[in-house]
Order: C-alpha cells, then structure tokens, then sequence
C-alpha cells in the first residue's frame, strides 16, 4: 500500500509504498534472464510484470512509484531462512539494508540477493520513463549525473541496528518493527526490547484488523474496511502511543 505521514519537521510529509512477496520472485526470475543474455530482457518484454509494479497496478492501493520517496521491500533470504528489509531510495539512488543478524559469511549471502534488486530495478525504471514522471534530471541531480540510468542501485548496510539473539528465530519481527520505526519517520535505534512483547502486539492488531472484516461481513482484503486514520509517534522501539 501506499502511506503519507507527518515527520517532526514542520510542513514536510514522508511518502512510502510497499511491495507484496510475489515482487522478489519476479525480481530474481528477471535476473536470471539478465544474467543468461541482458538483451533479451528488452527484446523479449520480459520486465512487463515488474513495470506493472512501478506503475502501480499491482498493489490494492495502486500507488506509482514516481509519487513516493520511498518502497519498503521484505525479502526472504531462502539460504538463510532469515528476513531483511531493504529500502529503495530514490533520492539517494542507492538501497538501504536493515539486517537483524551479523556472523560470518552472513552477509555474503544477503548482499547477493539484494543486488539482485540493485542491478534490475534501474533497467525496468528506465524503460518505464520513471525518471521523467519522477522529475529526476541525470544531468544535475547530485546521485545520478555521475551514473549511467543502467547502472546498479549502490547497497549500503545500516549499522548499530537492534539485533537479534543468535540462533533466535525472531528476524520477522525485527524486520516489522525496522519498517513500523522508518515509516513514522524514525530511525531504527540500536536499543533492548523484547520481541515477544512485540509479537503480542502485531497479534492483536491483526486480530483487531480480523475482527473488523468479519463485522463488515468481507473476505478479502481489497473489500476491508480501511483502517482510520491516525498520527502516530514512537516513544521508543517498543512502544507506539496513538495521539
């Protein structure tokens, strides 16, 4: 879905859009068809079901991406069985990566899998004239007059993240609570919090999400009510007070 919220700076908003999981296995089926002949990816139209995504018609909330600064991506790492969330910044032309967990060949793994998303996504914005509805100038723009539109997103790994215990399984909820800080507009704050705090709390606002479809007598989600509107702050990485 696409969201707008109020930072702490006076009259500016963040705008964000998500993804569904479905957008990681177009992203690495495209991959592989780059990667055994890059031309054929243009030639053979194959980028069309990642386009729909930049254009909006994948998300029930059909949000295009020139009108966001931001995509929150969940990716799943299968080597790993590990969550991470990476964030597509346009105005920094680069990937953000938010990862629970550091060991030893750990990151190896991850960093292959979100280039895939680095080295593909330009291909398909270019072909889209994403940078023309967006307003990005390659020629004067700070993070792209010295690129080629082509080239790789750059991948940077944030760092003094909250981390998960080792051998937990609890990746999952760090990477929600990594996207509930930095859509509020909020760093994720290296910091102690218990996960099973938090998993109670995402529970019961999924509950309370069930308990509204069944009182509105829908299925799916398209047909849902939508949750009203509210402003959020984020009194720590724990807790979130309504306002």
């Amino acid at each position: 879905m696409g969201r707008t919220v109020r930072t702490n700076e006076p009259n500016k908003s963040y705008k964000y859009s998500t993804i569904d999981y479905n957008f990681i296995n177009v992203i690495r089926s495209l991959n592989d068809v780059y990667s055994m002949d890059a031309q054929n990816l243009k030639d053979g139209g194959q980028e069309h079901h990642l386009m729909e995504y930049i254009n909006g018609f994948r998300m029930h909330a059909v949000v295009p991406w020139h009108t966001v600064e931001d995509i929150f991506i969940s990716v799943n790492i299968k080597k790993k069985h590990h969550w991470v969330l990476a964030v597509l910044s346009f105005s920094e032309r680069c990937i953000f990566l938010y990862d629970s967990y550091e060991s030893s060949g750990h990151y190896a793994v991850v960093l292959a899998e979100i280039e895939k998303i680095a080295k593909i996504i330009p291909l398909c914005l270019q072909a889209c004239d994403f940078y023309v509805k967006k307003g990005i100038d390659h020629q004067s723009h700070p993070r792209y007059k010295d690129k080629e539109s082509s080239d790789m997103f750059d991948v940077l790994l944030q760092d003094d993240l909250p981390q998960q215990p080792s051998e937990s399984l609890d990746c999952g909820v760090f990477m929600v609570m990594y996207a509930e800080c930095l859509s509020y507009g909020h760093k994720a704050i290296a910091s102690e919090f218990d996960p099973n705090t938090l998993r109670t709390r995402y529970a019961a606002l999924l509950w309370d999400y069930g308990i509204r479809k069944q009182e509105a007598n829908v299925i799916s989600d398209v047909e849902a009510p939508v949750r009203p509107a509210r402003q959020s702050r984020i009194t720590s990485v724990t807790e979130v007070v309504d306002v």
